[in-house]
Parts: structure tokens; sequence; C-alpha cells
């Protein structure tokens, strides 16, 4: 290994005014090499694509979509029109719908929420704080309102959990840790008060990974999230929580975000349905900053239908938030039976369990019987934008972070440390040039891919939920390399700001798989479309862990 003794001195050096983290030479040597790394994977992008600014790179999101993805338009295929196919409910409602259609009373729902969650979660790990008194308040207001004609929105009366980092007045927002805990908020962030206005129930705060700085969902302030299906094994991260209490049926929904993979992963690792908005789709405001230019906000459920729903809710323009599009709030898809399917797989073989990779299969297997035109497709640029991705968002945690970590390190974790030390000596100009670069690949890869399919599936993560003991153990090395080569299917995704849905497979083991499908910029209703045409026609979103 080469030390690249001049980096390594100045990180030593720097180190010195950081005390807490305990920084040798060592360590030093191994930063210094991922710095390098880092700024040669940025050379070699600024070589192939053109800078621009932040507006250029909006100016491509908003481009007009390909004309595949105009609903009812001309079949490409046999110049014939093609009525849309629209997806039909399922015969016996779920218990959102049931809870909705006043079919079960909010207060009856939001009581056998809080049992579930007072009999599962000392064991489970996944919440933060109950509201059990306010939750319950409110859920016997809405009720007295339907009685007496009022019904609110989309969500009245269904209890939801959100992630412990939403902003709400006069409650501290942990972000998984301990150090920004004594921060008492001071307004609502915007998508807890769309999921207010639409008249859910929030019966608490969810567990995740530190500072959403993980992908294991192992919190040593909050306990380790456990895996309903196993709990001796992770739920993925950082939004482990937000999964993991979907799973064992504490809530039929609940609020998580995504910037590297955050909720597509503990999804997939729990067996449940979670959206990953586009960029702009959902308002920030008042949450938790992870990575500014690459945090998205979003649901997991049992169904992309509850997904939508959700979605419907919290989607759509906010002046608090400038990046949001101006884009209506409810947009409508159905189901387009010929719809272009790029598969890829081969990309993440070597990696990947076979038995991961044929559940994932059967999932493309189940889109082409709907009539999808399923082909294999290489997408470019996916190692450079990763690495782009990571020089953010390390940059931008440790610009977060760096107070906390140089007068409160010692209360950070180290696996919240490990994810932000890069970060404390790269140039912030590093950064800058990264996200330059932008727009120019988003317009390649829109041109390359998007021109050819119309929607992606790739797999989530190769392997099922590993097992906490092999973090503590000899294997932790190779886990933690492992998680960093599957986020290549992940990363690119936030890069470029696509929405993303992430959908149950066969399980393997008798444990949760998954796989995501990937649309051009604002294609969330087409995905959501397809999500609910799929899990029409395969059971595996309805499995259910078994819990004693």
């Amino acid at each position: 290994m080469n030390e690249r003794p001049d980096l390594v001195d100045s990180i030593l050096r720097a180190a010195a005014e950081l005390p807490a983290l305990r920084i040798d030479r060592s360590r030093a040597i191994e930063l210094a090499e991922e710095i390098a790394a880092l700024h040669s994977a940025c050379a070699d992008a600024a070589s192939r694509f053109e800078t621009g600014t932040e507006e250029d790179f909006t100016t491509e999101l908003l481009r007009p979509r390909p004309a595949a993805l105009d609903a009812g338009t001309t079949d490409r295929h046999t110049g014939g029109s093609r009525p849309v196919v629209r997806a039909a409910a399922d015969d016996a409602p779920d218990e959102v719908e049931a809870i909705v259609a006043g079919q079960l009373s909010a207060e009856a729902a939001t009581q056998d929420a809080l049992e579930r969650i007072a009999g599962l979660d000392p064991a489970l790990r996944c919440f933060v704080q109950v509201d059990a008194r306010q939750a319950l308040e409110r859920a016997r207001d809405l009720d007295r309102e339907r009685a007496g004609g009022r019904i609110r929105g989309p969500l009245h009366g269904v209890p939801v959990a959100i992630k412990d980092l939403f902003e709400r007045p006069g409650r501290a927002t942990s972000a998984g840790g301990i150090v920004y805990s004594g921060t008492l908020g001071r307004r609502t962030a915007t998508v807890v008060h769309r999921l207010e206005s639409a008249g859910a129930v929030c019966v608490g705060a969810l567990n995740l990974d530190e500072f959403a700085a993980g992908g294991t969902g192992d919190n040593p302030h909050h306990g380790r999230c456990r895996n309903p299906w196993d709990p001796a094994r992770i739920t993925g991260g950082s939004s482990s929580g937000t999964a993991a209490a979907v799973a064992a049926g504490m809530v039929p929904i609940a609020l998580g975000s995504d910037t590297g993979g955050s909720i597509r992963l503990p999804a997939a690792f729990c067996g449940v349905t979670a959206l990953k908005p586009g960029w702009g789709r959902v308002s920030r405001s008042g949450a938790f900053e992870r990575a500014a230019p690459f945090d998205s906000i979003g649901p997991a459920a049992r169904s992309a239908a509850d997904c939508r729903r959700l979605f419907d809710c919290i989607a759509g323009p906010d002046p608090d938030d400038p990046v949001t599009l101006g884009m209506p709030a409810v947009e409508r898809a159905g189901f387009d039976p010929g719809l272009r399917l790029g598969v890829v797989l081969e990309p993440f073989a070597a990696d990947a369990d076979a038995r991961v990779l044929a559940s994932v299969r059967q999932g493309r297997d189940a889109l082409c019987a709907l009539g999808l035109q399923c082909q294999p497709l290489e997408l470019p640029d996916l190692a450079s934008m990763t690495a782009l991705h990571q020089i953010v968002v390390k940059s931008r945690a440790a610009q977060l972070h760096r107070e906390a970590l140089r007068t409160r390190g010692d209360e950070v974790s180290l696996a919240a440390r490990s994810a932000i030390e890069a970060g404390l000596f790269l140039d912030p100009a590093l950064a800058r040039q990264a996200l330059s670069l932008r727009a120019a690949t988003l317009r390649r890869f829109s041109a390359s891919v998007f021109g050819r399919v119309d929607l992606l599936l790739l797999p989530v993560v190769g392997q099922i939920a590993p097992p906490y003991a092999s973090l503590d153990g000899a294997q932790a090395g190779e886990i933690q390399r492992f998680f960093a080569r599957s986020a290549t299917a992940l990363r690119f995704v936030n890069w470029l700001g696509l929405p993303a849905l992430s959908l149950p497979c066969a399980p393997v083991q008798g444990l949760p798989t998954g796989l995501q499908l990937i649309g051009p910029p604002l294609s969330e209703a087409r995905l959501l479309a397809v999500g609910e045409a799929l899990q029409r026609i395969t059971p595996w979103h309805r499995a259910r862990p078994q819990l004693a």
C-alpha cells in the first residue's frame, strides 16, 4: 500500500484538533488511500463530463419524458392504440383501506398498534419514542370528526411512525445519536405536517443508524434494531426502525429517508415495500440532514398501494424547501404492459448469493408475464457516480458534525465516526467540483439508458440479511467491504435524483430478498403502478414473520 506520506502527515496534524477521534498513523494511512481514490475518481470524471450548475441539473430533471412514459400513448410495437390497464385493488381490503373506509375505527387501529409495539419493541428496538397518550387522544378526535362527517384526507385515522429525523415542536429529534438530543424542535417538519393534515395518527419516532450514517441498524445509543424475521440478524439501515416496524406489524405505514439506499436496503432485508422519491418531489424542510443534495424522504409499507397513498400525501412543492419542483402533489398513472424493462444483474453477480439473484429473476419473470418487455442492459459510469456521491456525502457530513466531533466526539459511535472521518480531511472544493458534474452525468445516463428502456430492474442487495454476530467477529471487515461494493446498486440513484421502488421477492432460507425498480425523473406514479400490478400476481409482499 502506498502510504502517501505527505497526505498522511497532513491528516495527523489536522486530527490533532479532534483528539476524540483517536486517529493513529495506521488509520491515517487508510484515510489517505480513501481520499486519494476519491480525488482520482473526481479527476477522471471531470475529464469526461462538462461542468454545470444546480440549475442545469434541475433543467435535466424537468426535460420532457420519453414518449413511452405518456399513459395511453400509441403502442410502439404495433402502431395501434393500446388502452392503459389500471391496477385493481385486492378483493379483501387491507388494514389501511379498512381504517380509511371507516370499517375500523382510528382508536381501535391505534390501540392495536400500541399493543403490538408494547409487546414486540422491547426485543426489536424499532422505536426511540412512543407517544401513546397523544396518539390515542388524536385517534379519538379523528373518530369524532368522522362521526360528524369530516374526513381529513387519505390517511384519516391510520397509525404511522416516523424516522427520528423530523422536527416536531417541543420534542427532541435524536437523529440516532445523543449529541443533538437536547435540542427541542421549534417547528413541524413539512412531511409531518402533511401527514397530520391527511389524518394520520403518529404513534412515535423510529430508530436509525446514528446520524443516518450506516447500513446495519446497529445503534449503540438506542439499541440494535433487530430484524423481525430473525432477531439475530441486521435490519439494514439507516431507516432500520422504519422497515422493521412495518414488517413486524407495529404500524401499517412508516416514514423514512434515503440518501444512498437508506430505505431500500432495510426494506429488502425486512421484506417490505419502500419508495425512494426522486429529487425535489418531497420537501426536506424540518428534516435532519444527512447530505442535502441527495436526501430523499419516502414511505415504507406492506404494499406499493400503501406507499402510493402516503407519497400522495407528502409530495409536492414547498416554499420552505426551494429545491422542490413545481409539480403536482398527486399524479396518476395506469399500468402500461408495453413498457420496456432494462434488467441489470451481471454487474452484481460476482458478489451476490446465487439464490438471491434467482429470487430477483423470479420477480423479473413475473413482470415479463405482465407484458413488460424485459431486456438485459448495461449501465454507464456506475463506479464514477458512486465515488462522486461519496465525495459529497462525506464532505457534507463533515461540515455538519465537525463541531460535535470536536467537543463531544467520545459520545459518537465508532461506526458514525468512521462514516464521517474522511470528509474531515477532504478539500471542500472537491465536493463542489463533484456536484458540478451532476447535470452532465444525468444527461448522459438519460440518453443512453432511458432512451432505450422505460424502467430499470436491479437487485437491492445481493445477500440476505447477515447476522449481527458477523459485524463483531472475524468477518466484520469482509461484511463492510461487501456493503461498500453493494452500494454501487444504490447510490447512483441518489446521485442522479431518480425515483426507485423496493419490492419484496421470493424468500431465501425463509428470509426476505428484494428487487428495485428505477425510473427516469418524475416517474414515481409509473413505478407504483407497476409495483401494484406485480403485487397483484405475486404473494411475496403478503408474507409475515412469525413473532412471539
